[in-house]
């Protein structure tokens, strides 16, 4: 674990500069846009050594039906916290205006699930289950092709009630959903050429968010547990070579605890620790880095400013099973949103009318019309006031 001096902490990311692999992934994204499945395939034959069948039925699957049962118990609670917080319609009414939002699912979505140093069944879960679950028409999931050889990926698969499943990772199973299968939106996490992707495909699809590699702050003191904390982090390190975790503690004591316990493990992301001054120090620091997640192992009265925080409970419980997503905002993009929810497989919209109370309203309109120079939106607004 190495030691880093609180000022440092901001700029444990800067060896990850996503302009640089959008450069690198430019090429595979333009060549799938242009020839479509034809490139899909030979991408994948190139990157994954696979021939087999790119596009796949889920049906044709098989899955084991007890890992199914199992997946569709977690779904429930995935399903019943993001239905939970679904934005609902509404009605406005003011100065003779009336509006009303609706709210309502995407007709088609894109999921990508991760398949790199492991198989992420779960991540299917929190993408095309939870979509499927909040009545999402059709949802397309692009999975490298090895991650289809787990039995948990397949049973995730049947209990997400996946619609058909492209065996394509990377850069170029972003492409595919964006432009051979044209879905509506393109949600999940992955590496870093994922997420160039996903910022190059924006340019024509809607994306979630940069979510990917794994970032994790813990803030925790001399009262805590360093085994929970120690566990906490290798956890999230765990997740590949770019991911890190943090910790910050105005305790040496337990700084040292954690090192003596991490030191015996192997991860392949980073492990840091900075010694602060004290619990606020380290939450203006989190709140600065702006994680994926922050793991609160301290009495706190801030809050600070991460995708997700936990409370006195270990991450890999929100990654899985609490309700939450773990699809969360890294890069900092948790400064201007939160999980992947319930509002990124839903579009919403507005209906406006306006009454004859509305002149007040259309007269302001018309001087902001006049102000701008735009002739013909004031032309319409008079015609609403009648000269």
């Amino acid at each position: 674990m190495k030691r880093i001096a609180p000022e440092e902490a901001k700029g444990i990311r800067k060896g990850l500069d996503l302009w640089d692999y959008m450069d690198k992934v430019r090429p595979i994204v333009k060549d799938v846009r242009e020839r479509g499945l034809e490139a899909v395939k030979e991408y994948v034959a190139k990157f994954d050594q696979y021939e087999g069948d790119v596009v796949i039925d889920p049906n044709e699957l098989n899955a084991d039906e007890e890992l199914v049962r199992l997946f569709e118990e977690v779904l429930d609670q995935l399903a019943s916290f993001h239905s939970y917080v679904a934005p609902k319609g509404s009605s406005f009414s003011k100065r003779g205006i009336r509006a009303i939002t609706i709210w309502e699912p995407i007709d088609r979505l894109g999921a990508y699930a991760p398949g790199g140093l492991y198989p992420y069944p779960s991540t299917i879960l929190m993408t095309a289950g939870i979509a499927k679950a909040l009545g999402v028409k059709e949802v397309i999931l692009a999975t490298p092709p090895k991650s289809l050889e787990s039995e948990a990926v397949r049973a995730a698969i049947k209990a997400s009630k996946v619609d058909k499943v492209v065996a394509a990772g990377g850069a170029h199973g972003i492409a595919a959903l964006a432009y051979t299968f044209n879905v509506d939106k393109v949600v999940g996490p992955g590496g870093p050429y994922v997420q160039a992707a996903k910022l190059l495909v924006s340019a024509h699809v809607p994306i979630d968010m940069v979510a990917g590699p794994t970032e994790l702050v813990v803030i925790a003191d001399e009262k805590s547990d360093p085994e929970e904390v120690a566990f906490d982090m290798l956890a999230q390190a765990e997740h590949g070579p770019l991911s890190f975790a943090l910790l910050l503690s105005p305790s040496e004591g337990l700084i040292e605890a954690v090192e003596r316990i991490v030191e015996k493990e192997k991860v392949e992301g980073e492990l840091y620790a900075s010694k602060v001054k004290d619990v606020n120090e380290a939450i203006k620091i989190a709140s600065e880095i702006a994680p994926e997640h922050v793991a609160l192992y301290v009495d706190a009265y801030e809050v600070p400013v991460a995708g997700a925080i936990s409370l006195e409970t270990p991450s890999p419980l929100l990654d899985y099973a609490a309700g939450p997503n773990h699809v969360l905002p890294t890069s900092g993009w948790a400064k201007g949103r939160g999980p992947l929810g319930p509002s990124d497989f839903m579009r919403w919209r507005v209906l406006v009318k306006a009454y004859p109370e509305a002149k007040g309203l259309a007269e302001l309109a018309l001087k902001l019309a006049e102000m701008e120079g735009m002739k013909y939106h004031a032309k319409a607004l008079m015609k609403l006031l009648g000269r």
